[in-house]
């Protein structure tokens, strides 16, 4: 004969917490704070989880578990969290589930359904510029490497996609919206137009994953949207940075000597030295840290990812680097600061040589 869990009062459920491991199962967590399942009684398989405390809590999270079998299955569905989830609720809860088991409902089953079910009601009500200022930049700002690449997609969908598209709906942008998008600006700033389209077509196809569009994304490139406009190459010629003569460089490096004067008060100088010395880009010269330095070994080791590689990058250093880097007022953080303690500017770098009359 089963036995019967009993009915624990609010009291007793209220002072539940997690367990000590014992070691039985796994020698690893003997000593050591784990999950705990109580069976709480009133409805049979109507468990507490209680999981250990973090950080500065004192008292870890804690779930109601309704653990049944449906068909050959055992299945654990959450009822939210206690005490937000009162015991009277989630047994309420727990007895509504039994219910349905008992007439054949897989209650999980059921509840994806109406999860898509409300999702595509969602879908309908969710505006290109709210999916993407609520679910899409957030994300991707979680991946760029730098603030300037959020600030460009942010202002690239402000100034071009938004005012097209973002008050439609998910669901209503057709092929023709995305054209009509690009079209004003695609022989005059044919790389923003570029940009633009990325940007569109990756927000609507994250759209389609999440479930939140069931058409075909209108805003794909290849074999698609390229069919209705000139190649790139016939409207648009690459346009390369400027760069200095190399045979300028000694006059170059001679006048930036002399612009910091007395020695150290200008920053920006030792940094761009450094960059012309290493070939590194100017945000790598930028935000360099100490850790980076080996000063000992005369290696820069760039962190995978911190920058655009995703590899590891290691960058020997000349006498004159070195010379250069241990002329700098401090050992710890960033190698370069203004004299205020702040990150050198990018225009600071890109500016000199015409400060300078080097154009």
């Amino acid at each position: 004969m089963p036995k019967v869990v009993k009915e624990l009062s609010d009291l007793s459920i209220k002072r539940l917490r997690h367990r000590i491991g014992t070691g039985a199962k796994n020698p690893k967590l003997k000593g050591k704070p784990i999950k705990a399942m109580h069976a709480v009684g009133g409805v049979k398989g109507l468990y507490l989880q209680c999981l250990p405390p973090k950080g500065s809590e004192k008292v870890g999270s804690r779930q109601w578990i309704y653990r049944a079998t449906v068909g050959d299955k055992v299945r654990n569905i959450g009822l939210g969290n206690y005490p937000t989830v009162p015991t009277k609720s989630a047994r309420e809860a727990a007895r509504g589930l039994l219910d349905s088991i008992q007439l054949g409902i897989d209650p999980l089953s059921e509840k994806k359904a109406k999860l898509a079910q409300l999702r595509a009601m969602q879908a309908k009500e969710i505006t290109f510029e709210r999916f993407a200022r609520d679910s899409y930049i957030p994300k991707e700002a979680k991946e760029y490497k730098s603030p300037q690449q959020v600030r460009r997609l942010n202002q690239l969908l402000r100034d071009y996609a938004f005012p097209h598209i973002g008050k439609m709906l998910l669901n209503d942008i057709e092929r023709i919206h995305i054209v009509n998008l690009i079209k004003p600006i695609w022989e005059t700033k044919n790389e923003t137009a570029k940009r633009v389209q990325n940007y569109v077509q990756k927000i609507l196809q994250r759209a389609i994953k999440e479930g939140l569009r069931e058409k075909a994304n209108p805003a794909v490139w290849k074999d698609d949207l390229e069919l209705s406009f000139p190649k790139a190459s016939k409207v648009h010629k690459v346009k390369h940075y400027r760069a200095l003569d190399w045979r300028e460089l000694p006059k170059f490096v001679k006048a930036m000597n002399e612009l910091d004067v007395p020695k150290g008060s200008r920053p920006e100088v030792a940094a761009m030295l450094l960059m012309i010395l290493t070939v590194a880009r100017p945000q790598e010269v930028r935000l360099v840290e100490w850790k980076e330095i080996d000063l000992e070994e005369r290696i820069w080791t760039q962190p995978a990812g911190k920058y655009k590689s995703k590899l590891e990058w290691k960058i020997p250093l000349c006498p004159t680097a070195i010379r250069i880097l241990k002329a700098q007022p401090k050992r710890r953080g960033r190698v370069f600061s203004t004299l205020n303690g702040a990150e050198i500017h990018d225009k600071y770098l890109s500016a000199m040589p015409d400060a300078l009359g080097f154009d």
